[in-house]
């Protein structure tokens, strides 16, 4: 009765091993258990953004007032008739000159001379 006690010992050791080893066991369902919360709340995350944008694109669709928001905050038009207002921000020291950058343009000739086409042709001038 012993040794059969003692097989089925074994018979049981050898079964929990397989059970709480890496390869299939315990330990890599908990591990893909994590890493399914993980990807589970990534895909709450996309949803909501999904949703929030198909709000905005169902709203686009429906309403011009929604399309001439989106033109204002995002592309910056400005409707005819309306007046432009650029608030510069003042400088840290106080007797330093606001200076804007200048964007870089073709220039196709300087302010104070005239330039003909046959002399400008293929001359760039940038502002630094």
């Amino acid at each position: 009765m012993k040794k059969l006690f003692f097989i089925f010992l074994l018979v049981l050791i050898a079964l929990q091993y397989r059970l709480w080893s890496s390869e299939g066991g315990m330990t890599e369902w908990f591990r893909l258990q994590n890493e399914l919360a993980n990807e589970q709340a990534s895909i709450d995350v996309l949803k909501a953004r999904n949703e929030a944008l198909k709000n905005i694109v169902l709203d686009l669709q429906q309403h011009t007032a929604a399309i001439e928001t989106q033109a204002r905050e995002v592309l910056h038009f400005i409707a005819p008739g309306e007046t432009f207002f650029r608030v510069i921000p003042m400088s840290e020291t106080p007797n330093t000159p606001y200076l804007p950058a200048l964007p870089r343009t073709k220039l196709s000739a300087p302010i104070e001379e005239t330039v003909t086409p046959a002399e400008d042709a293929g001359v760039e001038i940038t502002q630094p």
